[in-house]
């Protein structure tokens, strides 16, 4: 019927519909969480515009949130329910689902889209594993100045007690600015967990050696 209406103009078709284009199938793994339970779902289509799934259960929620992985990416987002159906599988009744994304990182969405395009992932580039060293090399007190300015601008947790706060440092070269003074500036990559997702940022110090320092950016 769907086909049918759609032929004939009486309804436009949907983006998960037989026939529409921009979707890649195949199966990924993924989970809802839905009256406060992580339910394990199969998924078995991704569009730029939302995903298809099959749950073991019926859900009863239009909207929630869904986790799932793409090339060993997990992406969080939220969902909203386009269209529900049971399905008669071998040994049981499935719930199939075909829900559009309410919610998702700008990153996590370019990696859907290069998944449905069927295009390779960006190179990843590491940073080098002396960052945390160069880090720890500061004085304590330049060391505790960044970080709590990290804390402060919510671009960092406050660490525990007696534990390595979680950034990289990459030093820039020493200035001398001649009777004693220098300076350096150093970048700081740090992380936050903001609900469902991880946020980066890059801030730049100058530490001078008075053992002050500035916020560049």
């Amino acid at each position: 019927m769907q086909l049918f209406d759609t032929i004939f103009g009486r309804r436009e078709q949907r983006w998960f519909e037989n026939g529409a284009a921009g979707g890649r199938h195949g199966k990924f793994n993924g989970h809802a969480i839905s009256n406060g339970r992580k339910i394990p779902v199969l998924g078995t289509a991704v569009w730029r515009e939302g995903v298809a799934f099959v749950s073991p259960h019926a859900l009863p929620e239009t909207e929630m949130k869904f986790f799932f992985s793409l090339r060993g990416r997990t992406i969080p987002s939220r969902i909203h329910v386009e269209q529900s159906e049971a399905m008669q599988a071998p040994e049981r009744v499935v719930h199939r689902y075909f829900c559009g994304f309410t919610a998702i990182a700008a990153d996590d969405w370019d990696a859907v889209v290069r998944y449905v395009e069927n295009k390779t992932e960006p190179q990843k580039i590491q940073l080098p594993h002396k960052a945390d060293d160069e880090f720890r090399s500061l004085p304590s007190a330049i060391q505790s100045a960044i970080v709590e300015q990290l804390v402060r601008a919510k671009r960092l947790e406050k660490p525990a007690p007696g534990t390595v706060p979680l950034i990289r440092m990459v030093a820039g070269s020493v200035r001398d600015h001649g009777h004693g003074q220098t300076t350096q500036d150093v970048l700081i990559h740090s992380r936050v967990s903001v609900g469902d997702q991880m946020c980066a940022y890059d801030t730049r110090f100058r530490v001078f050696a008075s053992q002050r320092i500035e916020l560049i950016a």
